[in-house]
């Protein structure tokens, strides 16, 4: 009798089981939907595939290109007494700059002087040992001596005379005067030299300055999420506000490290400048051209929510649910956003509304 009863029992509780577990199931169902009032303040985009942009209206500057400029220091202590030229003055290489008194050219000069005498002296000695020696007339020790005086006075004169050359001045000639001569062709954009002015190679500043302004550099700060879209090598154009045209060059080397206040990346680009429009010190517009060929797969940036830490979307399914899903950007331009994984190119995303959906979602 016991046995039945449980038997029954359990019958007329089967019906309100499978009640409780169809209204879970439509609860469940019912989780990633809206309703269609809601669903109307929301925009769809697809998930699409394009070209990509170019990076346009970055901030620069002209500045001279450091491989093609020579900040000059005397390499003598002196003093100067002659400026041969001018800021602005074009210069070819080896064109003396500067005239320098220098108490070291004359030093120099007069061990030159010395180390010569004595390289003479030292071979006519040694010759002379060499005669004796034929003769039995000198001990076997004082011809050694003579050999080793002889050598020894070559590499004083040596030395001496590669002194002279360093200083550029020809052996033997009577001068204490120095020639800070240019090392490149160029422009000479700077001048620190004045007559009577002691000099050296301890110097604070430059003597002068010169440089080759036929090429000339552009510093940018690019986004770090526009990295991506950079690579050494590539096309930029360049505008200046004191004429209309582009000047194309291209990106010389990227930065490796970010600047934690602007989340910027330096970027270095070289432009030729043949006519020396482009002057140091101007502002540029830079615009970055991708790779030819380059194409990303990209949402609207408004499709995108992020927590501080991850970014997601809201994708449409077939069923017409709403799927939040974890996606791992790239480059942002013009509006859109690289993705790199968690959709494919033709699903739909929620483009405007994406944050009021995800509320909703989340209090349903």
């Amino acid at each position: 009798m016991r046995l039945r009863w449980i038997v029954l029992l359990a019958l007329a509780a089967l019906p309100a089981c499978r009640h409780e577990e169809a209204v879970e199931s439509t609860a469940a169902a019912a989780e990633h939907r809206l309703t269609p009032a809601q669903l109307s303040f929301l925009k769809f985009a697809p998930v699409a595939e394009v070209e990509a942009t170019s990076l346009a209206d970055l901030s620069g500057t002209i500045e001279f290109d450091e491989e093609r400029t020579a900040r000059l220091a005397a390499p003598v202590p002196g003093r100067v007494v002659q400026l041969l030229v001018q800021v602005g003055d074009r210069v070819a290489a080896d064109q003396p700059l500067v005239t320098l008194e220098s108490p070291e050219v004359k030093a120099a000069q007069a061990d030159y002087v010395r180390a010569d005498a004595d390289s003479r002296l030292a071979r006519k000695t040694a010759e002379r040992a060499t005669r004796l020696r034929a003769a039995q007339a000198i001990a076997e020790k004082d011809f050694l001596q003579a050999e080793e005086d002889t050598q020894k006075a070559a590499a004083d004169l040596a030395r001496a005379r590669a002194q002279l050359e360093r200083l550029r001045v020809a052996p033997g000639e009577p001068t204490s005067r120095y020639l800070l001569r240019a090392p490149l062709a160029g422009t000479v954009v700077e001048r620190k030299a004045l007559v009577g002015m002691e000099a050296s190679a301890e110097s604070a500043e430059p003597l002068v300055v010169v440089s080759d302004l036929s090429r000339v550099r552009v510093m940018v700060r690019v986004p770090e999420r526009q990295l991506p879209l950079l690579q050494p090598g590539q096309e930029v154009a360049v505008r200046v506000d004191a004429y209309p045209q582009e000047f194309p060059g291209t990106v010389a080397a990227l930065g490796d490290v970010i600047e934690d206040a602007t989340r910027t990346l330096p970027v270095r680009c070289t432009v030729p400048n043949p006519d020396r429009l482009l002057k140091p010190a101007m502002f540029a517009r830079v615009t970055l051209k991708p790779p030819p060929g380059l194409r990303l797969t990209v949402v609207p940036s408004h499709a995108l929510l992020s927590d501080g830490q991850r970014f997601r979307v809201l994708v449409r399914t077939e069923e017409g649910r709403l799927e939040s899903r974890p996606v791992e950007v790239g480059a942002q331009v013009d509006g859109l956003v690289q993705v790199l994984s968690g959709v494919r190119v033709g699903e739909e995303v929620v483009s405007e509304g994406a944050l009021f959906a995800a509320q909703q979602l989340a209090s349903s």
